[in-house]
């Protein structure tokens, strides 16, 4: 969906859903950054893996758990990201900008902009910031995807043996009794 599309599905909206069409996608831009995130973190170890020839399960574990568990932030990450991976520097200055925004977001975007609330340009105003970082996030993610795929020929990894590591991991997971027991911050799951 463009932006014009959902800024013109908010205007249509009755007041309740606009409300849920603006957390929505508050939720959507989290989520992206997330998932812009958690991608830094795969190339990272990846990057590592192969670089250290791990070869033990247990030797790759500890290295996935050194970037997963982490104290390290994207911003240091980033930097480790573009001397891995050759990462162009116009693609580091858009990849710094979503990161810039991904703060923002995170930590003070409501505390600054608390007054959008009060007036529905504002709260659509909120919506298509929202929305913009969704679309960028989704843009620098898919450059990152295509330096990790440039990675992968050459270091010789096959869609099948990431097709065989992602088996792997489903076939641990697939079983498992995720119930209020279990904490995801707990990296002993």
């Amino acid at each position: 969906m463009t932006l014009e599309q959902q800024l013109n599905e908010y205007e249509v909206a009755d007041n309740d859903k606009r409300a849920i069409l603006l957390y929505a996608n508050y939720g959507l831009a989290m989520y992206n950054a997330q998932l812009l995130e958690q991608q830094a973190i795969n190339m990272l170890a990846i990057h590592k893996i192969f670089k250290t020839r791990a070869t033990t399960q247990e030797d790759k574990d500890t290295i996935w758990e050194s970037y997963d568990f982490s104290t390290k932030t994207l911003g240091v990450m980033a930097n480790d990201l573009k001397q891995a991976y050759n990462i162009s520097d116009e693609d580091m200055m858009e990849f710094n900008t979503v990161l810039y925004w991904r703060n923002t977001l995170t930590h003070k975007y409501f505390r600054f902009n608390d007054v959008l609330f009060l007036s529905e340009s504002g709260r659509k105003r909120m919506v298509s910031d929202f929305a913009k970082f969704t679309f960028s996030a989704k843009a620098v993610d898919e450059k990152l995807e295509r330096y990790l795929e440039k990675y992968h020929k050459r270091a010789g990894i096959t869609q099948e043996s990431i097709k065989a590591m992602y088996d792997e991991v489903k076939e641990h997971w697939k079983d498992a009794e995720i119930d209020d027991s279990y904490d995801s911050t707990n990296k002993n799951n």
